[in-house]
């Protein structure tokens, strides 16, 4: 009798394990138990209360509870070259997903990649998954990523450029593909001549309008004239912002897709004080939002925006985007975070869709 409760605990674990486990030789399925940590592990390291996945193929399952945002899942590379991994989120367009490579002594991201990109290199050790909600957190949400083991690579190898080998063909290329754009250009000529002349005049306009505003932040924040900031903010999203770069230099984050075109500038010289640029393309962007999010977790909160808008800890509520509009927004945030994301969301033609840039803004001062 002993021997058959044992032979069916036995099958039990078995079955447990199919559950939890391996799904086939070379893919595992991992459910997210307990509430994933939210922010990354410090010099401890990781700890029993991770999730740490494994660098083989993997399904996990997770959820974000009610007021739960962020979830962070510990990868563990075992082998001593480089190991190129793909990754993807599916079963809601509310959650995004990056892969972080860390310095294996200090913890520190050094490289991340979202899924625009969907693929990452690292080296041995432990590195972070990021899953973060987007939109509502009035309901739970499920989610289901997948990561994909590519494969190894030595990265102490040597490439050889072979790119001389394409140069007559990228002459010949070049010259074809040019001669019809010469000859469009020498049949409009006049009227290519005129539109540079209106073109300048209108540049002279916004480079006024540019140094009024450049001079208003620099200025003492008990002395500024918001009412005139306003007005200028409006009247520059009524332009062209091609001058921008000449009064503000290049900005610090660019980023531009099909729908949308997003700037930022650092101004006024502070650690978080910026000015960020948003054009819509040829679809109307309905309930727009910008959030400035940090990739570490720490909290950031917005101090005051300009022109003035309803906005909520890191979070602002821009409205309805009319296609083919520029808009202008100055904030001010304030957090012990060393970096931060920008993500500008909204529904366009019916669908939720979120812009994040790859690049990361240093809140450290310049």
């Amino acid at each position: 009798m002993e021997d058959r409760h044992l032979a069916i605990s036995i099958v039990i674990i078995a079955m447990i394990s199919l559950t939890k486990g391996v799904v086939a030789d070379s893919e595992f399925l991992i459910e997210e138990d307990l509430d994933s940590p939210e922010t990354i592990w410090g010099s401890e390291g990781v700890g029993s209360n991770w999730i740490v996945l494994p660098e083989n193929n993997s399904t996990v399952l997770g959820t974000f509870e009610l007021n739960d945002s962020v979830d962070l899942y510990a990868i563990e590379i075992s082998s001593s070259n480089w190991t190129t991994i793909r990754f993807s989120v599916s079963g809601s367009d509310s959650v995004s997903i990056s892969i972080q490579r860390l310095n294996q002594s200090t913890w520190s991201i050094e490289e991340y990649a979202n899924e625009d990109i969907g693929e990452i290199s690292l080296n041995q050790g432990f590195h972070a998954i990021r899953l973060e909600r987007l939109g509502s957190y009035e309901e739970e949400v499920d989610y289901r990523f997948i990561i994909r083991n590519m494969g190894n690579f030595d990265d102490s190898g040597e490439f050889v450029n072979l790119a001389w080998m394409f140069a007559p063909f990228y002459v010949f290329a070049g010259l074809f593909l040019i001669l019809p754009m010469l000859v469009v250009i020498w049949w409009n000529r006049g009227n290519i001549l005129t539109s540079t002349f209106r073109s300048r005049e209108l540049e002279e306009s916004e480079m006024q309008v540019l140094s009024l505003l450049k001079e208003r932040f620099s200025a003492d924040r008990r002395n500024v004239d918001f009412e005139e900031i306003n007005e200028a903010l409006t009247t520059l999203g009524r332009d062209s912002w091609n001058a921008i770069s000449e009064e503000f230099g290049k900005p610090e984050i660019r980023h531009f897709t099909e729908n949308i075109d997003i700037s930022l500038w650092r101004v006024n010289g502070g650690s978080g004080s910026f000015l960020i640029g948003i054009k819509t393309a040829r679809s109307k962007w309905e309930m727009a939002a910008i959030r400035i999010n940090t990739p570490l977790g720490e909290p950031i909160k917005i101090d005051s925006v300009i022109p003035e808008m309803m906005f909520q800890d890191d979070e602002i509520y821009l409205g309805n985007l009319e296609e083919k509009t520029i808009t202008f927004v100055r904030l001010e945030v304030f957090g012990k975070a060393p970096e931060a994301e920008i993500h500008v969301s909204g529904i366009v033609d019916g669908s939720p869709i979120a812009a994040i840039p790859a690049k990361t803004i240093s809140m450290e001062e310049e």
